[in-house]
C-alpha cells in the first residue's frame, strides 16, 4: 500500500503536466506544482497514518502481548542470566521456606487458616525476601529491555528502595479498590448461600474473571511509575494514567489477556491438588516467574510507546 500511495504522489503533478500544462508554463510555475506535489504527499501520507493507526488500534492488545511475550522468549539464556542475581535469592527463599516452614506452601490463598503457621515472625522474613526478589527481578528485567531507549541511572540501594515503595503505594491502591470491589461479592455470595442456594461454578468463576480484569486494567494505567522507577528516571501515579489515558480502551484487552492467562495456570495448578510442599515449589514458582516476566515486559512495551514514543519493536 505504501509503496503504490507513494508511487501516486510522485506521479500525480507530472499526469497533470502531461494532461494539460505545457513545458513552459510548467517552468513558470514550478513553485506552484512543487506546492501541488508536496499538498498531495501530506495528504496521502495522513490515509496512510490513519489506516495504520486504525489497524494498531484494533490488534494493539494482540500485538503487545506477543511482543511482551517474544521479550521474555526470544533469548532464554539471556533472560536468565539478566535476572539470574533475583532468581538465586527467589530460589533460596524458596528453598528454605519448603525446609523451615513447608506450611506456608501449602496455605490457601483464599481462605489461609494462619493458626497452621508455626512462626510468624519467620514467615514475615521469608515474605519480605521473597518481594523483594521479585521486585529486584523486575529492576533488572526493565534495565535490561529499555537499556538502549532509557539510558537507566546507575544501580544503588536507594533507586531498590524507591522502586519497592512505589510497589507498596501500588498495592495499596489496589488493595482499596480490591475491598471496594470484593466486598459485595462476598456479600452476595453468603446472603445466597443463606438463602440456601448455591453459587454456580460457572457464575463464580465469571466473577473471579471479572474482578481480575478490573484489577489487572487498574494497575496498568498506575505501573508506568515502576519501569520508570527502574531507570531512575521516576514519574508520578497521575503521570502514568495520564499517559496511559490514550490507549484505556486497549488496556482492557490487555488486562483481560492477562487475566484469562492468570485463571488458567491457576486452574491447572489446583487441578494438580499438591499436598507436598516440595512439589508445590517445584511447579508454582516457575510460574510465578515467567508470569512476573511477562507483565514486567507489558510494562516495558508500555513505557515505551507512551513515554520513550518509541516503536516496541526496536527494544
Amino acid at each position: 500500500m505504501r509503496g503504490k500511495a507513494q508511487n501516486y504522489t510522485l506521479a500525480a503533478p507530472f499526469r497533470e503536466i502531461g494532461a494539460g500544462m505545457k513545458l513552459d508554463h510548467f517552468r513558470h510555475t514550478r513553485g506552484g506544482a512543487i506546492t501541488a506535489c508536496l499538498v498531495i504527499l501530506v495528504r496521502t501520507r495522513q490515509k496512510e497514518s490513519i489506516t495504520v493507526a486504525n489497524r494498531f488500534h484494533v490488534n494493539s492488545a494482540v500485538d503487545l502481548l506477543r511482543h511482551a511475550l517474544n521479550l521474555v522468549i526470544r533469548r532464554p539464556l539471556t533472560t536468565v542470566s539478566v535476572v539470574a542475581p533475583a532468581l538465586v535469592l527467589m530460589c533460596g527463599v524458596g528453598l528454605i521456606t519448603a525446609v523451615m516452614a513447608p506450611e506456608l506452601l501449602t496455605l490457601d490463598p483464599t481462605g489461609p487458616e494462619l493458626q497452621n503457621v508455626k512462626s510468624v515472625k519467620l514467615a514475615l522474613i521469608l515474605l519480605t525476601t521473597f518481594i523483594l526478589s521479585y521486585a529486584l527481578m523486575a529492576i533488572l528485567w526493565h534495565r535490561h529491555t529499555l537499556s538502549e531507549t532509557g539510558n537507566p541511572s546507575p544501580m544503588s540501594a536507594s533507586l531498590v528502595f524507591g522502586y519497592l515503595w512505589r510497589v507498596m503505594a501500588l498495592a495499596f491502591i489496589q488493595l482499596v479498590a480490591g475491598l471496594v470491589l470484593v466486598v459485595p461479592l462476598i456479600a452476595a455470595g453468603h446472603n445466597n448461600g443463606a438463602s440456601g442456594e448455591t453459587p454456580a461454578l460457572i457464575s463464580m468463576l465469571l466473577t473471579t474473571f471479572v474482578t481480575q480484569l478490573l484489577m489487572l486494567w487498574l494497575s496498568l494505567r498506575l505501573s508506568l511509575i515502576l519501569p520508570a522507577a527502574a531507570l531512575g528516571r521516576p514519574i508520578k501515579i497521575k503521570q502514568s494514567w495520564r499517559y496511559t489515558r490514550p490507549i484505556s480502551r486497549t488496556l482492557w484487552g490487555v488486562a483481560a489477556g492477562l487475566a484469562f492467562i492468570n485463571t488458567t495456570l491457576t486452574a491447572l495448578v489446583t487441578s494438580f491438588e499438591l499436598t507436598q510442599p516440595a512439589y508445590v515449589l517445584a511447579l508454582e514458582l516457575p510460574i510465578y516467574i515467567i508470569e512476573g516476566l511477562l507483565i514486567f515486559s507489558v510494562l516495558t512495551t508500555l513505557y515505551a510507546q507512551q513515554i520513550q514514543r518509541k516503536d516496541p519493536d526496536g527494544l
